[in-house]
């Protein structure tokens, strides 16, 4: 008997190590990618977006409201990316632990410098435009790292027991970014300095982390489907500008994309814009590894 009850002690013990992990949400694949590999087997991460569709349009779901509620730390990528949708879910999943201003909220977009903030106000008519700036700010791998650091930080705060460990583990995170960003950039360095049309304003960042420029987009304003005329207006440009790329996410419509290849020459190339969006992108080194595989591949 006197066994038994060392045996129950001891799976009652390790069950509650197990439910002592901290319980990390995050609104993106992107987000839970670098939470896992800081908080390693001290956290359990899950994200709320599925990998591959649209981060900006996300049906909220009760599964999602489950999550947010027994979460410990909420990770968002902010910028009002998730504006949509994460509001909804805060208010029904009634955990004050993660409410902004809260110690178990973090806002990602406060750890980066964010590019294409609006200088006047904002309105419908201007599009999907988002007055805190452009939020695809991910797809810098320096930006990488300061969003690890951050995480870092704030799994500290809430867990000082294994603070250095954090700390050690976002250290470790972007020494090995360092050390593949100058690969990347090396393999990209056809495309320095050159322009590019995207669909969506999706790659201002990851433009200027690999030194080439955006020149316009697919769609006339954010958000807005591209008409006849723009597409006309945006192959003449092409033509005069001599722009030889137009990169973009898979889930948008690829005719108007089509049709500009065809009357111009130019090259398109579907780039994976989050972790999970492709078959083997499973951490954040990962996604920029496959960007630039692609975007190579397209320079031969």
């Amino acid at each position: 008997m006197r066994l038994f009850a060392l045996i129950f002690a001891f799976v009652v013990a390790a069950a509650s190590n197990g439910e002592a992990k901290i319980k990390v949400v995050a609104t993106t694949t992107d987000l839970a990618a670098i939470a896992a590999e800081i908080g390693e087997d001290r956290i359990d991460v899950t994200a709320l977006a599925p990998a591959g569709g649209d981060p900006h349009h996300i049906e909220a779901k009760p599964s999602m409201i489950r999550k947010v509620h027994d979460a410990n730390l909420l990770l968002a990528v902010g910028a009002e990316l998730e504006i949509g949708w994460l509001p909804a879910i805060l208010e029904s999943a009634r955990n004050p632990r993660v409410l902004p201003g809260r110690p178990g909220y973090l806002d990602l977009s406060e750890s980066v410098v964010i590019l294409e903030k609006p200088s006047g106000p904002v309105n419908r008519a201007m599009g999907d435009v988002h007055a805190g700036g452009n939020p695809h700010y991910w797809l810098d791998p320096e930006n990488g790292m300061r969003m690890a650091y951050a995480i870092a930080i704030r799994l500290a705060e809430i867990d000082p027991v294994n603070a250095s460990r954090y700390r050690q583990a976002s250290l470790a995170f972007e020494q090995g970014l360092e050390r593949k960003i100058a690969d990347w950039r090396a393999r990209l360095g056809w495309l320095r300095g050159k322009p590019a049309i995207s669909y969506h304003r999706s790659f201002s960042y990851l433009a200027a982390a690999f030194g080439f420029h955006m020149a316009g987009e697919v769609e006339p304003l954010p958000g807005i489907s591209p008409t006849a005329s723009h597409i006309e207006q945006l192959a003449k440009r092409i033509n005069e500008e001599k722009i030889g790329l137009l990169i973009m996410e898979g889930y948008f419509e690829r005719r108007s994309a089509r049709y500009l290849a065809e009357r111009t020459g130019i090259r398109i190339t579907i780039l994976p814009h989050s972790v999970g969006s492709r078959a083997g992108i499973v951490s954040y080194s990962d996604l920029f590894e496959t960007i630039v595989a692609d975007l190579a591949a397209t320079g031969r």
